[in-house]
């Protein structure tokens, strides 16, 4: 067998990769990670994409070849109607917790509007047809057909017609509806494609996946699963691969590791003082979580102890009431209650660089963490912190029953993690505050629950690169 030389090697054509970008959190995942570098090695890379910030094109520019502006184009109207026809007829048919909560709001955004009810009212007497695994199968089909028969643009056939690339790749699978277009345009010219399922309560809160893809790349055995079972006729076992999510990635890599110290100078608290971590959900979600919020200033205020924590509130990047803006405003130049500002451009919901940094240690060296039911129970899990979920309404505020706080807590997706006794979850505001004196000597006796869970959840190699594996699973498709 002939051995190639150094020189010989560089001569053989890399395989073409297109990677697309349509939302900001994405270039967390993609680009702020090893995943670049490491196909970058294998591969040549175009970068389709509609983020146009520095942080990601300095980060990107070493691994790329090129970059393509991802432009939008409005679709002809009847495919968008519908298309959301047979997104409502998948939210009819899962019927979970998320599902019955945008039924509401959508029964809230038109009451009193007769125009408007009435065409919510045809729209989803349309989706009972497709109401049922046989026929929104079919009704997936007629959307990819006419998607691609009525498609507003031959610029993407123009873009896979001069680069010819081995596949197509993109980075989340929902809110990047600009995605949509280029990766149905690729598997119209048989491109082989792939994507990322972005988060683990999406199957349970989101809508019909409409491009079909040759590869999916998933957080957990369980989103396998459930993303087999939900479209059994379409996708494969062989086409699913279980990665973990590169959102962690930081979490475990030592570069983003900082000292106590030095994050207490960053926020700018007292380093002789602990810190609770409360992180707000998004307001239209979670309306009057300021109220609950305010019982618990007022609980950190009354606390006579020397050893008084600090409360850190992170708010939600996507979604932020004037109420809790102006509390924010209230507390500006406390010297125990802390609004930061949150490293993000909002233009592109993108998280800045030094955002990986500042959320990663808050996790790190928090006393405990409380949330509303979210993502960061499982992070602050990592670090084997205290969580207290809210089960209960903002005190004196009556809500819709679609609308209320504990019901959060049973949504499909995060039942798994109360039933793993590794949270502690709060019925009443009265319980929160029991709650936050018990964990105020910083104990955890919750430990080996949330260990357990992790491990259940992710593998015992939870604390392997994500963004290494994908890239790897990628490379060896090419």
């Amino acid at each position: 067998m002939e051995i190639l030389g150094h020189k010989d090697a560089k001569m053989i054509k890399k395989p073409h990769l297109i990677i697309v970008i349509a939302r900001g959190e994405a270039v967390r995942n993609f680009i702020y990670s090893d995943f670049l570098e490491i196909l970058s090695l294998k591969a040549k890379i175009t970068l389709l994409t509609n983020i146009d910030h520095p942080d990601s094109a300095a980060l990107a520019k070493p691994f790329i070849n090129s970059v393509i502006p991802l432009q939008s184009y409005k679709e002809n109207k009847w495919v968008v109607l519908f298309r959301e026809i047979v997104h409502t007829a998948h939210y009819r048919m899962i019927w979970t917790e998320a599902a019955k909560y945008y039924w509401g709001r959508h029964n809230e955004r038109v009451r009193g509007k007769f125009i408007e009810i009435l065409r919510l009212k045809v729209w989803r007497i349309f989706s009972y047809a497709f109401s049922n695994p046989f026929m929104i199968r079919i009704g997936t089909m007629i959307d990819r057909f006419l998607s691609i028969r009525l498609r507003p643009t031959k610029n993407f056939d123009d873009i896979y017609n001069k680069l010819k690339p081995d596949m197509v790749f993109n980075c989340s699978h929902i809110h990047g509806v600009s995605a949509d277009l280029p990766m149905r345009v690729a598997n119209h010219f048989k491109i082989q494609t792939g994507v990322f399922l972005f988060s683990w309560d999406n199957l349970f809160s989101r809508g019909r996946i409409f491009p079909n893809y040759n590869k999916y790349f998933v957080w957990t055995s369980d989103i396998r699963k459930h993303l087999l079972d939900l479209y059994k006729s379409d996708i494969k076992p062989y086409q699913v691969s279980v990665t973990g999510t590169p959102q962690f990635d930081f979490h475990f890599d030592s570069k983003y590791f900082w000292s106590k110290s030095k994050l207490y100078q960053f926020i700018g608290l007292n380093i002789n003082r602990p810190y609770i971590l409360y992180t707000t959900g998004m307001s239209s979600d979670f309306p009057y979580e300021h109220k609950i919020l305010e019982k618990i200033i007022d609980f950190i205020k009354k606390l006579k102890s020397p050893n008084k924590p600090q409360l850190i509130i992170r708010t939600y990047v996507k979604g932020t009431s004037k109420e809790m803006i102006g509390l924010s405003q209230k507390y500006q130049k406390d010297n125990d209650i802390f609004f930061p500002s949150i490293n993000w451009d909002s233009h592109f919901t993108l998280p800045l660089k030094i955002d990986l940094y500042i959320y990663s240690n808050l996790l790190r060296h928090c006393l405990f963490g409380i949330n509303t039911a979210s993502t960061v129970s499982i992070e602050l899990m990592f670090f084997q912190k205290s969580v207290i979920n809210i089960g209960f309404e903002p005190p004196g505020i009556k809500l819709d029953s679609w609308n209320r706080f504990s019901r959060h807590i049973n949504y499909e997706h995060y039942q798994p993690v109360v039933e793993s006794r590794g949270v502690f979850v709060a019925k009443s505001m009265v319980e929160l505050i029991n709650l936050m004196k018990k964990l105020l000597d910083g104990s955890n006796d919750r430990r080996k629950y949330q260990k357990k869970f992790i491990v259940e959840m992710f593998g015992k190699k939870f604390e392997n690169k994500s963004s290494k594996i994908i890239a790897e699973k990628i490379l060896n498709l090419l």
